[in-house]
């Protein structure tokens, strides 16, 4: 007779707290307050916003506008990572989570990591020991707030941070590879190659993780987003990176505004409709209008 292996949620690893929910349940009221603002910094609807910002302004933040774009191709890279591995596992959230869906590994955690991280190794100002140490300190306090607002275990904010920085690692490796020769200045430097690679690679983790969570909104987005990056990186990339942005009030308006509708578009779609198409070509097109802002602002001043 052959015996049946248990599924993953009958494990040991599925009730794998070691102490923390008792801790986040004795919490103060104030201090859990404090720890709900805390953990946006890892929401990537926040983090997409940050990056798109930072492409439209390019060196005037500190990070090129092609060093912007592999980071947005980072962050929709750790979407389709954290939701293929929260379907593989399916292990669940703490008892007292008001989220549902599974928890092993967090994505905050996974996201910060990839987005926080990738930034800190890819900006131009100060010295980079001094950015992985604030970007550490940020996704630190990111995967400490899940665990204090009782959506993660320990474990979960652990892995995602373990497989967060083993992903930086082998893509930075396998493309741009680390320059730490300076103490100052970018530790990466992509070129056009890479960022049209990391969408390309971005969409394959997407479509992959649709075979497990077909239904996932968020995953049906970065799919979408990461086809739009991959088809206008290699379209009109090296031309919206190098495109000059006159800091005039106008066109200042005129981007940052447009940033705004492209945002909308796409968050808008991922909340409010059921239809995975819809969601995808919300993704794509917004992807592109992201992407060509530079160009398209611009034309505007010309």
């Amino acid at each position: 007779m052959h015996s049946i292996a248990p599924p993953l949620t009958a494990l040991p690893l599925a009730t794998r707290g070691v102490g923390e929910v008792a801790l986040a349940q004795s919490f103060p009221d104030a201090v859990v307050a404090v720890f709900w603002a805390l953990t946006h910094l890892g929401n990537p609807y926040l983090l997409l916003s940050l990056v798109a910002l930072a492409y439209l302004l390019g060196e005037r933040v500190g990070l090129p506008r092609r060093s912007a774009a592999f980071a947005l191709a980072l962050g929709l890279c750790a979407i389709g990572i954290t939701i293929g591995l929260k379907h593989f596992f399916a292990l669940p959230r703490p008892p007292i989570s008001y989220r549902g869906g599974y928890g092993f590994p967090s994505g905050h955690a996974l996201g910060s990591t990839a987005f926080w991280g990738g930034v800190a190794v890819l900006a131009t100002r100060g010295r980079w020991r001094r950015r992985l140490g604030i970007a550490g300190a940020v996704v630190a306090v990111v995967a400490l707030s899940r665990v204090a607002i009782g959506v993660h275990y320990l474990a979960d904010v652990a892995a995602g941070v373990g497989v967060g920085v083993a992903f930086l690692a082998l893509v930075f490796a396998l493309g741009p590879g680390f320059e730490p020769s300076s103490p100052t200045g970018a530790l990466a430097t992509p070129d056009d190659r890479h960022v049209t690679a990391v969408f390309g690679i971005a969409l394959l983790l997407g479509l992959v993780g649709l075979t497990v969570a077909p239904g996932e909104s968020e995953l049906l987005l970065a799919v979408g987003t990461a086809l739009g990056g991959t088809l206008s990186w290699y379209r009109f990339g090296p031309r919206a990176a190098a495109a000059a942005l006159d800091p005039s009030p106008r066109s200042l308006a005129v981007g940052i505004g447009g940033l705004a509708a492209a945002l909308a578009v796409m968050s808008g779609a991922a909340e409010l409709s059921a239809n995975a198409r819809v969601v995808v070509a919300a993704g794509a097109v917004g992807a592109v209008a992201l992407l060509a802002l530079p160009l398209l602002v611009g034309d505007v001043d010309a």
